[in-house]
């Protein structure tokens, strides 16, 4: 079984029905479905969740994001650690806080990250889904 941390956005537009990224970043979300793969989600990434629901931004909601987690063995959640906080600061090439931890937590569990950030994309520290 394949791990991967997920970003806010990917993880917002697969719970909302859009495909994310690519074929691949899809198939590999819906065998986490099937249980074949796991998604790890930082927990920034559930914090900016539960805020853009504040903001009346996305559907989704911190509530259901706990739902998700708590009901599945292939979701889920990182907490915030001093161990994802230093991996997070050893990433010089990606400016943005947010997307420097959910990187971090990538770089720390050594594991790949699905997003569509450029910023990340880029990054020489991680591996990142196509």
């Amino acid at each position: 079984m394949d791990k991967y941390v997920i970003d806010t956005q990917a993880i917002i537009k697969f719970l909302n029905g859009v495909k994310v990224l690519s074929d691949t970043v899809d198939s590999i979300l819906k065998k986490a479905d099937e249980g074949k793969n796991i998604i790890v989600i930082p927990a920034v990434v559930i914090f900016e969740i539960a805020y853009l629901h504040e903001r009346k931004k996305i559907p989704i909601s911190v509530i259901d994001m706990e739902n998700i987690i708590s009901g599945s063995i292939n979701y889920i959640q990182e907490p915030l650690s001093i161990d994802i906080i230093k991996a997070a600061f050893e990433i010089t090439d990606i400016p943005e806080l947010h997307d420097r931890l959910i990187a971090g937590t990538a770089r720390h569990l050594d594991i790949p990250l699905i997003t569509n950030d450029p910023e990340i994309l880029s990054s020489s520290f991680l591996k990142c889904v196509k």
